[in-house]
């Protein structure tokens, strides 16, 4: 994978997860959290909890697996979520601080996007750009910041979407959902001239990059090869007794 970052860095994040998984996740908002900036404070404890729980055995196989990774990520920005919340003074007629977040998990060619609020994930393929959650159609219009945001309760609403990655493929995380085509052509053609300007994150795809890993194609033969050496093992045992018994 082959990543670039422009604009405010403390706004995006990209994390190896494992042998064949990263995240990915940009963020905007306003207010703070301990006197940093809540879009900050909110990667940074996302990065903090992903730490921890990679600590776990059972965490690191969820989130290595595309019929898990996504649940497995649902579960830490609904804790990440309920940490923040619990550091604002926020209640339902006054918001002192949210961010929206875009965060996108890449496990073994699978991309799910979960996202809450007004930032953005797109997919460049071959000259195209398309949006990466259903809601997102280059509408015109302007959007509020705040939809179904960080730290604004004590519950997290996000979408979640996925697609699949192909060799050549780039995630775009933008800090704003692009308006209309105009703006697509522009972050086309900034993608192509390879810069991509203001507040993103591009992350690209090869082959290697999208390929299971030996390690984890392998994985799944350990428990049949585990039970195989221990027949043969007792085989062993029963002809040795045999042997000695003549």
């Amino acid at each position: 994978m082959t990543l670039a970052i422009r604009g405010d860095r403390t706004s995006c994040l990209s994390l190896a997860l494992g042998p064949r998984t990263w995240l990915l996740a940009i963020a905007r908002g306003f207010g703070s959290i301990g006197g940093v900036a809540t879009e900050a404070a909110l990667l940074a404890r996302l990065r903090a909890e992903c730490e921890r729980r990679a600590r776990s055995a059972r965490f690191r196989a969820a989130v290595d697996r595309p019929q898990t990774a996504a649940t497995a990520m649902h579960g830490v920005l609904a804790r990440v979520n309920g940490d923040l919340y619990a550091c604002t003074a926020s209640h339902e007629d006054y918001v002192t601080a949210a961010a929206s977040l875009t965060a996108v998990v890449v496990v073994h060619g699978h991309a799910y996007v979960m996202h809450a609020g007004s930032t953005a994930a797109y997919l460049a393929r071959q000259g195209e750009v398309m949006p990466l959650f259903r809601d997102d159609v280059f509408e015109e219009r302007r959007g509020p910041l705040l939809v179904r945001a960080f730290a604004v309760a004590p519950v997290l609403d996000v979408t979640i979407s996925s697609a699949m990655l192909a060799p050549g493929d780039a995630l775009v995380l933008l800090g704003r959902r692009m308006r209309g085509d105009a703006e697509r052509r522009a972050l086309i053609a900034s993608l192509e001239a390879g810069d991509p300007g203001e507040r993103v994150l591009v992350a690209r795809f090869d082959q290697d990059d999208l390929a299971p890993s030996d390690a984890c194609v392998a994985a799944p033969r350990r428990p049949l090869a585990r039970a195989l050496a221990r027949v043969a093992a007792a085989i062993a045992f029963v002809v040795a007794a045999v042997k000695n018994r003549c």
